[in-house]
């Protein structure tokens, strides 16, 4: 029986979701396995083999290149609130503002606890839901039926989201509509839901608190890494408490690469093969790339406020930019000067045999992940502490000798 089964493995599924949508018997089903991540499973009663499940399946198809790249800001990039330069929130608030829908990814307490999914908003005021980074694949569940419905009534659609889920989102769709936008993060890969909630849930029995909120990319201090989590008493009081990477073990993990799921490792999307009709992400080494560009050597862009990376696509992306993007600062770049800080461009994350001990150990529970973790990084502390104590001589010293 040839299905999506029989051609899909973990290497060469994203879990978008797309396959199971389009079956006309219903015969597919998305399911967890043992590490959290979704996969297509088959009720073989129900299947025709009709073949469309191979169909919309787009993970491997290469049809887009780059076109344009800038390095850019919104004009009035507000730092706290936004991810990067603030790109999708002006893009987002446009289409809002002209009753259009907008679907992303987001954050919610439901049941006690924070969800990772995507969802459809009509107003500005729920646009906060989308803004900010989640480093966790979302779950996608019928946003892809209802994107297409709202298509069909003329609606505009601007959908945000990984590489792979605007794939699975083209694919589900099998045909183009003048009235949907897609907009792509520069995706590192995903971890699953699953380690995400068994880490909150190892934090949460540490501290003795709930976790209302937490934010990967908190920028009250400036455009870094720091993150922020929100921790509630028993009386319903909060506290926030920032933290460098470092500090938790699930966010630097992600970092590392460790904790993807199988097939980001393969991506074929992490290349010049864009989904997105626009690209966007931080424009790391800005600084060294197009100083030009800053403020403090003449430009118009905020470098403390988060500069984005801003690649144009295709032409749906060119328009949707001269219609939505009137306050956006542009400067153009090329692909190759933002891929030089930014590898996820050119190639993807490299698979690393620490992946496997963490999927390992999670099978057991989060604490014996923290407690390899914090060994792990002990040792690391240890090694910079010994490097630090070397005499500066000594370091240019065998610097020479290296070379």
């Amino acid at each position: 029986m040839r299905n999506i089964i029989s051609e899909k493995n973990e290497t060469n599924c994203c879990g978008c979701g797309a396959c199971s949508k389009c079956c006309p018997r219903h015969a597919i089903y998305m399911e967890e396995d043992e590490n959290g991540f979704d996969y297509p499973k088959i009720d073989e009663s129900k299947c025709t083999e009709c073949g469309k499940c191979l169909k919309v399946c787009s993970f491997e198809k290469k049809e887009q290149s780059r076109k344009e790249t800038y390095a850019a800001q919104a004009k009035d990039a507000d730092l706290e609130e936004n991810a990067s330069g603030g790109i999708f929130t002006v893009l987002a608030q446009e289409v809002l503002k002209r009753k259009g829908i907008v679907y992303g990814c987001a954050m919610l307490y439901e049941n006690q606890n924070l969800v990772i999914k995507h969802i459809g908003i009509d107003k500005i005021e729920e646009l906060c839901k989308l803004k900010d980074s989640k480093y966790v694949q979302s779950n996608l569940e019928n946003v892809y039926v209802e994107i297409k419905r709202h298509l069909e009534h003329n609606e505009t659609v601007l959908f945000s989201g990984t590489p792979c889920q605007i794939a699975g989102l083209r694919g589900y769709l099998q045909r183009t509509y003048a009235n949907l936008y897609t907009i792509e993060i520069i995706c590192h890969g995903v971890p699953s839901a699953k380690l995400f909630q068994n880490y909150l849930g190892y934090i949460e029995s540490k501290e003795g608190k709930k976790i209302a909120g937490f934010y990967f990319r908190d920028k009250s201090s400036g455009w870094k890494l720091y993150g922020k989590m929100i921790l509630e008493n028993r009386d319903g009081s909060q506290k926030e408490r920032y933290f460098e990477p470092e500090e938790s073990s699930y966010y630097q993990m992600f970092l590392n690469g460790y904790t993807y799921r199988k097939s980001c490792y393969f991506c074929p999307f992490a290349s010049e093969y864009r989904q997105g009709d626009i690209t966007i992400g931080d424009y790391w080494g800005i600084e060294l790339v197009h100083p030009e560009y800053l403020k403090k050597y003449g430009g118009e862009i905020e470098k403390e406020k988060g500069v984005s990376c801003l690649i144009v696509n295709n032409d749906q992306g060119r328009t949707m930019l001269a219609k939505y993007g009137s306050n956006i600062i542009k400067y153009p770049s090329s692909y190759q000067r933002a891929a030089k800080y930014n590898a996820q461009l050119v190639q993807p994350s490299v698979l690393k045999r620490q992946r496997e001990k963490v999927m390992k150990l999670q099978k057991q529970n989060y604490a014996c992940v923290e407690r390899w973790y914090q060994k792990r990084r002990n040792r690391i502390l240890f090694v910079r502490k010994l490097r630090s104590m070397i005499p500066k001589r000594i370091k240019i010293f065998i610097r020479k000798i290296k070379v």
